[in-house]
């Protein structure tokens, strides 16, 4: 637990918590991938399927 000596303070640890558990941690409901790795996972699919008709 840590104890922040201003309101500043303690929004930008909240800020960087919630950045960190949503954007670079992996979901279950992205097959364990962070959202990052799943949106260039699919978009490499998505090129690769365009030149494939």
């Amino acid at each position: 637990m840590y104890a922040s000596r201003t309101l500043t303070e303690f929004r930008e640890r909240t800020e960087n918590w919630i950045r960190e558990y949503s954007d670079e941690r992996p979901h279950d409901s992205l097959n364990d991938l962070t959202p990052w790795e799943y949106l260039t996972k699919h978009e490499l699919l998505k090129n690769f399927n365009l030149g494939c008709t």
